[in-house]
């Protein structure tokens, strides 16, 4: 089996960094989901930059937050997915290191 390359990860990684925050933002909107809970702060990390947007609504400033506190999400998913493709990748070098011995 290949080693999937670096590339694809940064790649699942952002999808996955834009995806999470969305799939809150429509339960906290359409279903019975509010932000604060403890969990949410585990998969959307910067999800403590709404505070800003408390008395807001709908204008283009909460929206730009929404819009940063994505986009830094999609950033810190790319950082873990890519030092944990490099422990793997170096993992696997040092057991294929080992086996051809």
């Amino acid at each position: 089996m290949a080693f999937p390359r670096l590339k694809s990860v940064l790649l699942v990684a952002a999808i996955l960094g834009v995806v999470v925050p969305a799939a809150f933002f429509v339960a906290s909107r359409f279903g019975h989901y509010f932000f604060g809970s403890g969990f949410d702060l585990y998969p959307w990390p910067s999800s403590i930059i709404l505070m800003a947007t408390e008395t807001h609504g709908y204008d283009l400033f909460a929206i730009s937050i929404l819009a940063a506190s994505v986009l830094a999400n999609a950033i810190y998913y790319c950082i873990v997915g890519a030092v944990i493709w490099c422990i793997l990748r170096l993992g696997r070098a040092a057991f294929l290191r080992v086996r051809t011995r």
